[in-house]
């Protein structure tokens, strides 16, 4: 199953930098440490990482589906074009207020 509205997904260029790129945040370092590590991708570069994101909303596979009180999350993994061993995991929440999914969270798994 494909993401619901992938090609419309949000994704905040500031939750990227200041959560998932960001080496000091207290549970956002360690996925920093591993994009950096694995893709070469920090904050200097975070385009890259919304590109990848971007791709992954659309191509990836839905690999849980959760229903919460705000709403639908949905688990994609999608595999980096450039090293298909390197999974990116993203986490998306769609509401009935916002039928588009918005990044919640984003991982090499």
């Amino acid at each position: 199953m494909k993401l619901p509205n992938g090609d419309r997904a949000i994704i905040p260029i500031e939750k990227l930098i200041g959560y998932c790129l960001n080496p000091e945040h207290p549970s956002g370092k360690h996925k920093a440490r591993v994009f950096a590590s694995a893709l070469g991708i920090t904050a200097q570069n975070v385009e890259e990482l919304h590109d990848l994101l971007t791709r992954s909303a659309i191509e990836g596979e839905v690999v849980q589906q959760d229903n919460t009180a705000f709403g639908q999350v949905f688990k994609v993994d999608w595999a980096v074009p450039s090293d298909e061993d390197i999974i990116l995991r993203s986490l998306w929440e769609i509401t009935s207020n916002r039928p588009y999914p918005r990044l919640v969270s984003a991982f090499i798994k």
